[in-house]
């Protein structure tokens, strides 16, 4: 089956018979009083202070979380990848494609582009100039960075080590069943990846396998935080794993499912729920410390500005932050 992606307020990426929520992406420019980016119709910049709309560009185009180099917003829609200023969002350039790529990954004034026909490309950020191409199997996703060296993998079950430089494969592994999405890098080096026969499988830059264990539901790429690895599944459990063994640390299990990717901030996990709450959960211990509710089903990942909770739901045609209200023990569900 080809990867189909429905506009924005509602992204949903059809990966095989299984279909998964490609949350609305959000992203922090700069300090915490920094505005903030959200990818709802298209994307906008919100004013972390005033929670104003600041602007909107490419409504009604889809578009996946974008990322940010040298005061440019780059993101991927669906009519190629853009750069567009920070500060007044205009158009920069546009590098044009027909197929679909997913978020970009920016290396100094380098950016990555992985699509769903197999391309990985990397383009020059200041101009949109191609710097080279590599054409894989199936279709692929981000890619991490590690050394001197790229990790990408998709549809076609292998994880591929590409050199940052030339885009020459430098050697490729097979996982046994297809990538869920993005592998992750993490500060030593070593690679993690997930699949749909829910393993998690770790490399070294090398290739060489440092380990692999099956869990009991198919599990997105994590977060890293200073204690683990943390797993949203398909059974609605958060898994917290310790990345040199694969070992649980500890599980909480969600009342709802997620409405949006999670967030990490101040040592909590950010979890948004489809029925408006946000739990705050201890990332050492897997408990729940707190939980907030906003009025409608989350777009974006909830995130702290200062003192305030800030959620994002869709309103006007475009994202809207609001700050969410503390829920009391008694009204948690």
């Amino acid at each position: 089956m080809s990867l189909q992606v429905t506009p924005a307020r509602s992204l949903f990426v059809a990966l095989g018979m299984l279909v998964l929520p490609a949350f609305a992406a959000l992203s922090e420019i700069g300090q915490p009083a920094s505005p903030i980016l959200v990818s709802d119709d298209g994307i906008s910049l919100i004013d972390s202070k005033t929670l104003s709309r600041r602007w909107q560009r490419l409504q009604g185009e889809q578009t996946f979380e974008p990322a940010i180099a040298a005061g440019r917003i780059l993101v991927s829609s669906s009519r190629g990848l853009y750069a567009i200023d920070r500060r007044q969002g205009d158009i920069l350039w546009r590098l044009p494609d027909k197929q679909l790529g997913f978020t970009p990954v920016i290396d100094g004034d380098a950016v990555y582009l992985a699509s769903r026909d197999g391309r990985l490309t990397a383009i020059d950020s200041r101009q949109g100039g191609v710097i080279w191409e590599t054409a894989l199997q199936g279709w692929v996703y981000p890619p991490a960075l590690a050394g001197e060296l790229l990790f990408t993998g998709g549809s076609d079950a292998t994880l591929w080590a590409i050199e940052r430089g030339s885009g020459r494969v430098a050697w490729s592994r097979p996982l046994g069943q297809e990538m869920v999405y993005s592998p992750v890098a993490l500060a030593d080096g070593r690679i993690v990846v997930t699949t749909f026969d829910r393993e998690i499988i770790s490399f070294n830059q090398a290739g060489q396998l440092l380990w692999r264990q099956r869990y009991p539901a198919i599990l997105k790429t994590p977060i890293v935080t200073d204690e683990g690895l943390i797993f949203s599944g398909m059974d609605q459990v958060l898994r917290a794993v310790d990345g040199g063994s694969g070992r649980l640390l500890w599980q909480q299990r969600l009342p709802q499912p997620l409405a949006a990717e999670l967030g990490y901030q101040r040592g909590l996990i950010l979890a948004a729920l489809e029925n408006g709450d946000i739990w705050l959960i201890d990332s050492s211990r897997g408990t729940l410390q707190q939980a907030y509710h906003i009025p409608r089903e989350s777009v974006a990942t909830p995130r702290f500005s200062g003192e305030r909770l800030l959620g994002f739901i869709h309103a006007f045609g475009g994202p809207k932050a609001v700050v969410a209200t503390r829920l009391e023990q008694s009204n948690r569900k």
